[in-house]
């Protein structure tokens, strides 16, 4: 169904663009228009009227969780499965997000946001990496690209070792600039959560690793000179060529190494790893370190303590 001209749709464009100019949310812009677009079509569908953000109440919310629990939504162009718990999760926040923005711009609405029932996200996120499992990662670039796709190689394995030796979020991975590791005393400034700076230190051996990249793409591309982030797309494509790579272009890095490894049985077929637990492992080498609890929060670079 086509998203219909409302003023639910107003909200909802003024909502997104409230989120990408004032609070700087840009990576999250096209999940919140997905999420809201889909509200907005099952409003107008059970309605069948111009929807007025005043007329929702907390049932219709309910309503349209539950049937989007159990419809099925396109992961490939050729396949379909239900909605994951993360999905649902990120669904019901953006629903809060936007009616948190409704209440900031006066409006009257018949419910409490915070009467929308939130569900845990699942636990594979919160468990640290093994140490085997990243070393079959780290061995990945090798087994399933050309040798002489040294940029490729080095490009990913910096992509599994920097958040394991910092404990950078993939948002923030995407951040990375050259210049960064070129800090004299191992420490720069990057924008985290919640529209902060802070400290990252890195070791001499990451650093090491980051210079021997460097080199490789000197050598390789004529336009480094302009390229100023780590992780760029290395696309022969004019479109492509100099743009910084996406959150979603890493962690699909990441899916199609562990595909490829659980294909060739190199490790388990229901074994779940993902790029936010090598974070995690590096919170448990911090408290194996007998950091205390506000160093390795500070580390972490959390907000709250």
């Amino acid at each position: 169904m086509f998203f219909a001209m409302n003023e639910m749709k107003e909200l909802m464009l003024n909502f997104i663009d409230f989120e990408k100019n004032v609070k700087n949310h840009s990576n999250v812009r096209q999940r919140y228009y997905y999420h809201l677009r889909m509200l907005n079509e099952y409003l107008i569908f059970e309605k069948w009227a111009n929807v007025q953000v005043e007329d929702v109440e907390l049932t219709d919310i309910l309503d349209f969780l539950n049937k989007y629990k159990l419809h099925k939504i396109q992961h490939w162009p050729t396949s379909w499965k239900y909605p994951s718990i993360n999905a649902v999760y990120n669904m019901i926040v953006s629903i809060r997000m936007f009616f948190r923005y409704c209440n900031i711009i006066w409006k009257h609405l018949r419910f409490n946001r915070e009467q929308i029932p939130i569900c845990k996200m699942e636990d594979v996120k919160r468990e640290p990496m093994k140490k085997e499992d990243y070393e079959i990662l780290y061995k990945a670039p090798i087994l399933y690209n050309d040798l002489d796709r040294q940029d490729i190689i080095l490009r990913d394995r910096l992509i599994f070792q920097i958040p394991r030796e910092t404990g950078l979020r993939r948002a923030e991975l995407t951040r990375l600039k050259f210049e960064h590791f070129h800090s004299p005393n191992r420490q720069f400034q990057i924008e985290v959560k919640w529209w902060r700076y802070e400290s990252v230190f890195f070791s001499e051996r990451l650093q090491k690793k980051v210079f021997e990249y460097e080199d490789v793409i000197r050598k390789k591309y004529r336009w480094y000179e302009d390229m100023e982030y780590l992780f760029f797309y290395m696309s022969q494509k004019q479109v492509d060529k100099w743009r910084q790579m996406s959150p979603k272009v890493l962690w699909l890095i990441v899916w199609n190494y562990v595909k490829k490894l659980k294909k060739d049985w190199l490790i388990p077929e229901n074994k779940k790893l993902c790029l936010h637990q090598e974070r995690h492992s590096f919170a448990m080498r911090c408290v194996y370190s007998w950091l205390s609890q506000q160093a390795t929060t500070q580390l972490m670079r959390h907000k709250d303590p």
